[in-house]
């Protein structure tokens, strides 16, 4: 099966970096013992948007997700990380290949 330039087979299911990239946000946020409303506040904005961000509903600029990252006093580049999971980017960068036996879901 062949998904936006990433192959996928039957062992594994596809998710998108902004997925990716929200649930990593919360498991940090949630790490960090910090609210979506702190998060927001710190961020400058609503706990909508943090919360949109986190479902990956939202595709924020670079320079967003560097404020995200600061928001939860986080390095940008662990909002990428695919550690908790078994996953990978492969070919699209918009598009994660991740174990089906986590059903996608990051690990604390």
């Amino acid at each position: 099966m062949r998904h936006g330039g990433a192959i996928a087979n039957r062992n594994v299911g596809v998710m998108d970096v902004e997925r990716l990239v929200g649930l990593n946000f919360k498991r940090l946020r949630e790490k960090q013992g910090l609210s979506q409303e702190t998060a927001a506040h710190n961020l400058g904005t609503d706990q909508a948007y943090i919360s949109q961000f986190e479902k990956g509903k939202r595709n924020p600029t670079i320079r967003t997700l560097y404020r995200l990252a600061i928001a939860i006093n986080v390095d940008p580049a662990e909002l990428y990380s695919t550690e908790g999971i078994d996953a990978e980017v492969i070919g699209d960068p918009k598009v994660v290949v991740i174990s089906k036996s986590n059903h996608g879901k990051l690990t604390k």
